[in-house]
């Protein structure tokens, strides 16, 4: 998905003096007239300040067919890249892209993150591919949180987005190291909020294992390269919660 993203994108920057024009007072409904007719799915576009959202229902995202599942993300390919060719050029001050593609029951939720930024920096050449790559921000729902994750709609800081990236990152590295996944997936961290400057996560996994030299490393690295990376002044200290709400762990960020 995302090397088809990347390759998308160079062939809209290549002729970007020629690409279309998207008023700011217009973009909505030019959005949800261009994601309907791309992917034949029709989408609900709403924008929060500079975070647009764009909601896509498909019943084909949970199914055991293999060809069945890779229509449905083709489709959603579709979607990402329209929404953000429309976005580079458009006047209208979008800096977070969400892109949400959840079945009609609510059981599963995929989420796409796009900082636009990133994406200029990548297509100017001020970071490379690999670091694009890096900062890609996908999140899965299961049937217990794939209904609110679809209605929250809200202004999404800098500080959120790369709050949600470290999370999803941290998913991400349990690919390559299976010892890492393992942990990971028995915490089962979640972005919950962050309020002046700390931010709040949660996990339904084991107090003992949170609690651990190795864990809280791991987190608070990831945490301090994306701050760095970002350039985020704000951020302090990051808070785990366990289901109760209760603080099981705390992690200086500075």
């Amino acid at each position: 998905m995302l090397k088809y993203l990347i390759c998308s994108l160079a062939m809209f920057f290549s002729f970007c003096s020629c690409a279309p024009s998207f008023p700011k007072e217009t973009l909505v409904q030019d959005i949800e007239k261009i994601i309907e007719k791309e992917s034949g799915i029709l989408p609900k576009v709403e924008i929060i300040k500079d975070t647009l959202y764009l909601d896509l229902e498909m019943e084909d995202i949970v199914s055991l067919q293999s060809e069945v599942v890779s229509k449905a993300i083709s489709s959603l390919q579709s979607a990402v890249f329209a929404i953000t060719r429309v976005a580079l050029s458009s006047d209208a001050d979008i800096k977070i892209i969400v892109v949400t593609a959840y079945d009609p029951n609510f059981q599963v939720a995929l989420r796409m993150f796009q900082n636009i930024d990133d994406v200029k920096s990548y297509f100017y050449q001020r970071i490379s591919r690999g670091d694009y790559e890096q900062r890609q921000l996908i999140e899965m729902e299961n049937p217990e949180t794939a209904r609110d994750a679809v209605l929250d709609k809200h202004y999404i800081t800098m500080d959120e987005f790369v709050s949600r990236l470290v999370i999803s990152q941290l998913n991400m590295s349990g690919r390559t190291n299976p010892f890492i996944a393992n942990l990971l997936t028995t915490l089962n961290l979640k972005y919950y909020y962050i309020n002046s400057g700390v931010v709040y996560l949660h996990s339904s996994g084991d107090g003992e294992i949170l609690s651990s030299k190795f864990i809280k490393q791991i987190i608070t690295s990831e945490f301090k390269k994306n701050i760095e990376k970002y350039k985020i002044e704000t951020m302090k200290s990051a808070v785990i919660l366990d289901k109760e709400n209760n603080s099981v762990l705390e992690l200086d960020l500075k």
